[in-house]
This record gives structure tokens, C-alpha cells and sequence, in this order.
């Protein structure tokens, strides 16, 4: 009995894996359709469009959309240590990617100043989602999900849609 118990575990164990690698597959293609789609309708909203302060370098938020459907969401936020961008990734209204990256002001020792020229990638985050639900990621440097309290399927799932609800307000505007 024990063995046969194993062996169903194993199957069912190396099903889901071949799923998900399949999901990531799929979630890479459509992210690369999105970004080599010269098609895609843009706009942009600045920082007070859509932060309730104004960060030190500033920030902006860019929507990429065909016909009704919102692709791509940009945001680009200017802090006093670095640089954060997201990039929120949509198929059929549904987030399907997010990528996030953090570039952290090169610090002078000479000068004992950060540089404000000259960043350094100090993190990237790479979010895969399939119904709403974060089945894979991959993250290098230290993140804002590393406390053990922090579900990051529902922090990406929120801002997604609260970026996804702003952009969708400037395209009634525009129309």
C-alpha cells in the first residue's frame, strides 16, 4: 500500500510540475507578444496622477492597451536610494506576469555620498500568475516579501488591479 501511495505522489507531483512549466512557458510567450506589439495604444499618467506623495525623482505611470484591453502597466518610481519599476503584464483583463526590479544608487566611498548618476540592479522579481493565483516566481536580492507575514500573490494582485483601475479611468477621459 505504502508503495502505491509513493508512486501516486510521485505522478501526481511530476503532472503538476510538467503544468506549470508548461504555464511559464505559455506566460513568457504572450509577455514577449505584449512587449513586441508595436500596435498597442499608450498612455501616461505622472506621479500626482497617481501617487498620494511625490517622490525625490519623481514617478510615472504608463498604460499599453488595444481597443478596451489594458496589455501592459509601467510604473516608474524615483526614490532618495534608487530607482523601483514595475511591469504588470495582462491577458483577457486577467494579470498573468509581473516583473519588478529595483536599481539602488551607487554609493561614493571617497565622497561618502550616494551617486545619483549611477545605479546598480540590486533586485529583480519575476511574478507568474494563471486565475488569479501566483504559481511561480523567481526573485534575486533582498524584497519587500521576505517577512513571512507578507502573501505577495495578494500585494501584486491589488496593485495590479488599483494601476489597472487608473489607467482604465485616463482611457475614459481620453475617448
Amino acid at each position: 500500500m505504502f508503495i502505491l501511495m509513493t508512486a501516486l505522489t510521485l505522478c501526481f507531483s511530476k503532472a503538476f510540475g510538467q503544468n506549470k512549466a508548461k504555464l511559464i512557458i505559455d506566460i513568457r510567450k504572450e509577455f514577449r507578444a505584449i512587449n513586441n506589439d508595436t500596435t498597442l495604444k499608450k498612455l501616461v499618467l505622472n506621479e500626482d496622477e497617481f501617487l498620494d506623495h511625490t517622490p525625490d525623482g519623481g514617478g510615472q505611470l504608463t498604460g499599453f492597451y488595444k481597443g478596451e484591453q489594458i496589455r501592459k502597466i509601467v510604473t516608474w518610481i524615483g526614490l532618495s536610494n534608487g530607482n523601483e519599476i514595475f511591469e504588470y503584464y495582462f491577458k483577457n483583463n486577467r494579470l498573468i506576469f509581473v516583473y519588478e526590479e529595483f536599481n539602488s544608487f551607487v554609493y561614493d566611498d571617497k565622497k561618502q555620498v550616494h551617486r545619483l548618476d549611477t545605479t546598480e540592479k540590486t533586485f529583480i522579481g519575476r511574478y507568474y500568475f494563471a486565475n488569479d493565483k501566483l504559481v511561480d516566481y523567481m526573485t534575486t536580492g533582498h524584497n519587500r516579501f521576505e517577512n513571512d507575514n507578507i502573501d505577495p500573490q495578494q500585494i501584486l494582485l491589488t496593485e495590479a488591479a488599483e494601476t489597472k483601475k487608473l489607467v482604465s479611468q485616463k482611457m475614459k477621459i481620453i475617448r
